[in-house]
């Protein structure tokens, strides 16, 4: 039989609810509040409050010990942003300093989330994996249907304290979501799972992100995402030899599935005059793609430029609190688009670059390449557990969307993003060691295990 956890233990790893409230809710629910404060904020200090009255107060259960679940590489970032956030105090309004510096201590939360799966059990992972199912389920439901209305500019009934109107669409996060909802079910799909319905999700998710969006980053997302659920899943199915080589075959239809449709959508169109600039034939919606991508790469040119100008800011960064984007005089380039107060010139790398130097983007962008190694070399371990799949899923899809677009510097993108990488950074020291979750069913035939899951 699963393991049940007993009643004083979690029945869902720390900080579950707020990421669950932001894959759910996006942006309109996190950016409740005052900035740079927001309700998501509020509900992290619940989750840490929660974790440190379980950990210290007398009479509670005894915690097993386990090894420290984050990695070296992380831990060295981390505390560069900290360093770096101290150090910047008194060259800007506090206010500011804050609303550039909170994003990137939002990292915070894969201690958080690493520190409670190592000392989690199946019950708790596979409940929480439910959850973030549920908010992601919900998520896509409600992104589906404005955008089946032509209602995504939302419903401003939250008044001052909502900082977004309530169910609109922000193009970049909200596909990478539906991304991560339309991966998972294509993952329930192969393992023959609801397969109805989870067929339907994937469905919403292509129509949402190839013909109600016109996002390339959330396309890129999306593919990659689908990609990555079928590798994974592919992965984990070694004992079932009749599953891989369906799967196998199946491979060449998709493939010509997508080289028929995608140059029909606009969305396509959008990807393939981007690729190859060549192809353009003039169109509106081509010229539009052309001109934002050359926005955002006069952007970061110019912000890289002026970056490198001192020696010191190039290898230490500019800090937080000052508009980077105002001094290297690039603001120009990002107004008018649909993003409004841009702080970010629309690629989280350039963006570290600017504030933390080389120093701070060669520990992220080295950070970001371990966590793909991770995910590769752990990827039968990952393709079994619901948990891992998810958690995996969410840092594959906001990455592309963080690097085309402002996502990793606000909540609703950092909060998931960095609990999720917690995850995969902790899973190879899980103190299940795989045991526990699929021990209930490890000896049985995969038919038989299938029906019981």
């Amino acid at each position: 039989m699963i393991q049940r956890t007993t009643s004083t233990r979690p029945r869902l790893l720390t900080a579950t609810i707020v990421v669950a409230f932001a894959l759910a809710a996006s942006r309109w629910g996190t950016n409740i509040g005052i900035s740079p404060f927001f309700i998501s904020d509020g509900l992290i200090a619940l989750a840490v409050a929660h974790l440190a009255a379980g950990r210290f107060t007398k009479g509670s259960e005894k915690r097993r010990r386990g090894p420290f679940a984050t990695t070296p590489l992380f831990l060295a970032f981390l505390m560069y942003v900290v360093v770096r956030a101290v150090l910047s105090i008194g060259q800007a309004p506090t206010i500011d300093l804050l609303r550039d510096a909170i994003p990137f201590l939002y990292g915070g939360l894969a201690l958080i989330s690493g520190y409670a799966l190592v000392r989690s059990d199946a019950t708790v992972q596979q409940a929480t994996a439910r959850v973030l199912r549920w908010a992601l389920t919900f998520h896509l439901v409600w992104v589906t249907a404005v955008s089946a209305t032509g209602l995504q500019q939302g419903f401003a009934i939250l008044g001052p304290i909502g900082n977004a109107p309530v169910f609109q669409i922000r193009p970049d996060i909200d596909v990478a979501l539906v991304s991560i909802a339309a991966a998972l079910s294509l993952r329930q799909v192969l393992l023959r799972r609801r397969v109805f319905w989870n067929l339907l999700a994937v469905a919403c998710g292509l129509a949402v992100v190839f013909i109600t969006t016109n996002t390339r980053a959330g396309q890129i997302s999306l593919v990659v995402s689908l990609a990555v659920a079928y590798a994974l899943t592919f992965a984990a199915s070694h004992r079932s030899k009749g599953r891989q080589l369906f799967m196998v075959m199946a491979v060449p239809a998709l493939l010509a599935a997508a080289l028929l449709i995608l140059p029909t959508t606009t969305a396509g169109q959008r990807i393939i005059v981007t690729l190859f600039p060549a192809a353009s034939s003039g169109a509106e919606a081509e010229l539009n793609a052309q001109g934002t991508q050359r926005a955002r790469e006069l952007t970061w040119q110019q912000v890289i430029e002026w970056t490198n100008a001192e020696p010191g800011r190039a290898v230490f960064g500019s800090g937080f609190g000052n508009n980077f984007l105002e001094q290297s005089g690039t603001l120009a380039y990002l107004e008018g688009t649909t993003y409004e107060n841009v702080r970010s010139p629309h690629n989280w790398l350039v963006g570290t670059y600017a504030r933390l130097g080389i120093i701070g983007t060669v520990l992220a962008a080295s950070w970001l390449v371990s966590l793909g190694f991770y995910i590769y070399r752990r990827r039968q371990r990952i393709g079994e557990s619901d948990l891992f799949a998810a958690a995996s899923l969410i840092v594959v899809a906001i990455t592309p969307v963080a690097l085309l677009g402002v996502v990793l510097e606000a909540p609703f993108g950092a909060i998931p993003f960095f609990w999720a990488a917690g995850i995969v950074m902790a899973s190879r020291r899980d103190a299940s060691g795989g045991q526990l979750e699929n021990s209930a069913y490890a000896a049985l035939p995969t038919s038989m295990s299938r029906i019981i899951r």
